[in-house]
């Protein structure tokens, strides 16, 4: 007889303090394309050219053994993580944190012939960085906006700097370089225009 295990999705709400030496590393990157989860940051301090240590609130979505597995890998790290709290999702509460990607307009068949193109320029090794600062309006704070960077376009985004108040009523700001081959990074800019966010280069 085969028993079946099945693993619903999880939601964990953290606070994590990321120390000065860590702040050129992809931390928040490596947890979404390493354990494949839906990470929203809902708050953040960040503060570039300190020694400063900075914060995250994140909320993380996946499947529990992936969630605990990056929560095992922020502490071999030596990140400090406050866990606020931890529950298993309701069917019903599973699009919580879906990609803001799947519903934009230019997300359709042509985006994927174009990821397609993206994907080969990687193999190929054509790896390019853009350095930008974007704007969070405050009606996107509960939203993964820079988890769709990663999870939809394969990117490495690295945030060099943050503000993003847990006062919702205030727009929060990025500082990011995105790694990835150029028509990935295009794809992403594209992404964030889309969703109307103003970005400076």
């Amino acid at each position: 007889m085969v028993l079946s295990t099945i693993c619903y999705p999880a939601l964990s709400h953290i606070h994590i303090r990321i120390p000065q030496h860590y702040h050129r590393q992809p931390v928040v990157s490596r947890l979404i394309s390493r354990y494949d989860l839906t990470i929203n940051i809902a708050a953040a301090l960040l503060e570039p050219h300190t020694e400063d240590d900075g914060w995250f609130n994140l909320e993380i979505q996946g499947i529990r053994p992936q969630v605990e597995a990056a929560l095992d890998y922020l502490q071999e790290l030596n990140i400090e993580i406050v866990l606020l709290e931890f529950k298993n999702l309701a069917q019903e509460s599973q699009e919580k944190l879906k990609f803001l990607c799947a519903t934009t307009n230019f997300f359709n068949e042509q985006i994927e012939d174009d990821k397609k193109e993206a994907d080969l320029n990687v193999v190929e090794g054509q790896t390019s960085c853009a350095k930008f600062q974007v704007c969070i309006p405050k009606n996107y704070h509960s939203y993964p906006v820079l988890a769709g960077l990663v999870s939809c376009y394969g990117l490495t985004v690295n945030i060099t700097g943050a503000m993003l108040d847990t006062n919702t009523e205030n727009d929060g700001w990025f500082d990011l370089e995105l790694w990835g081959g150029r028509q990935q990074i295009v794809l992403g800019l594209k992404y964030l225009k889309e969703l109307g966010l103003q970005i400076w280069l």
